[in-house]
């Protein structure tokens, strides 16, 4: 079963500068890193990235859905909406969310008006469940 999750509204740039990213959003982000700078790994960045996070949240008894972190990220997101489809075409939005399982199950529900809500901000989610492999 998911027992917790973080989310990550992303905008990827090749051009456009995090500041008019944070102006168009009418967001402040969790994280900015700048094109040209050097990443801990060594490389070289290729793209501006824009983020605003949300860490990691357990499930709570009334909801035990595992999509705390997400609805969580969308209600911080609100001033986006309407916002997204306006950036320059070099930007490249995305919600990053994954999820902690205690079994190697990780199945999730999205409740409709949680989709509801993703369709509005107009964003893909890209998913990951990292499930618990360890031997009991």
């Amino acid at each position: 079963m998911i027992q917790s999750g973080r989310a990550s509204l992303v905008v990827l740039s090749t051009d456009t500068e995090p500041a008019a990213i944070s102006a168009m959003l009418a967001l402040t982000p969790t994280r900015v890193e700048h094109k040209g700078t050097v990443a801990p790994s060594g490389r070289v960045r290729e793209n501006h990235a824009w983020s605003i996070d949300v860490d990691s949240l357990a499930n709570t008894g009334a909801d035990q859905t595992g999509t705390g972190a997400l609805r969580a990220l969308l209600m911080r997101s609100d001033p986006a909406f309407g916002r997204v489809a306006n950036l320059p075409k070099d930007c490249d939005a995305r919600i990053l969310w994954s999820m902690d399982s205690d079994s190697t199950q990780g199945g999730f529900v999205l409740p409709v008006d949680l989709t509801d809500k993703l369709s509005e901000l107009g964003v893909d989610v890209y998913a990951t469940v990292y499930l618990d492999d360890s031997d009991e």
